[in-house]
């Protein structure tokens, strides 16, 4: 198993939060200062530069006014399908 932040799963996870904070409107430093976070925070996880936990991909959908529970669907089956590629 590789890392996940170099697969195709970590690229899909940075693209969906992009796509979220996009949609609400959000520059990054704005979005970090909603979530009480260094102004590099956003930066880093949308480049891999850091991976985001579970816990922390949901602070980011509530903040951005997203659905975690829909978004984290969507994730999965965006994975499901990478793995029918395959």
């Amino acid at each position: 198993m590789q890392k996940t932040i170099h697969s195709q799963q970590g690229q899909l996870i940075r693209d969906k939060l992009k796509e979220v904070r996009e949609k609400a409107g959000l520059t990054q430093r704005e979005l970090c200062r909603k979530l009480g976070r260094e102004h590099t925070f956003i930066s880093k996880c949308e480049l891999g530069e850091r991976r985001v936990d579970i816990a922390e991909f949901y602070w980011i959908c509530q903040a951005c006014g997203a659905s975690p529970e829909r978004e984290a669907i969507r994730l999965m089956k965006a994975f499901a399908d990478l793995e029918q590629q395959a």
